[in-house]
């Protein structure tokens, strides 16, 4: 058993196989579905994986959570749904 710890680096891209990826934080498109299919919500400071062969990004868990956390809030935004959190009951 090797005392490395094993990374959570993908090893290929999920598009295109390659194998040259390189961390970066930037900020991550997402396309809505259903009801407010046609809008996006653009979520800032993401840590993600970029395939330097196709351009592809595959966000970190960490990223991952945090654009599940935006998208659900974007989406109760969109839909009129936080008029209870902004009124302090």
């Amino acid at each position: 058993m090797s005392g490395k710890p094993k990374s959570n680096r993908p090893l290929v891209c999920e598009v295109c196989a390659g194998t040259d990826l390189v961390r970066r934080i930037t900020t991550y498109p997402v396309r809505l579905t259903g009801p407010l299919e046609g809008k996006e919500i653009h979520v800032g400071r993401v840590a993600l994986h970029e395939c330097r062969s196709c351009g592809h990004l595959m966000p970190t868990a960490a990223g991952r959570a945090k654009v599940a956390r935006h998208v659900d809030l974007g989406t109760r935004l969109f839909l009129g749904q936080l008029n209870d959190y902004f009124s302090g009951d």
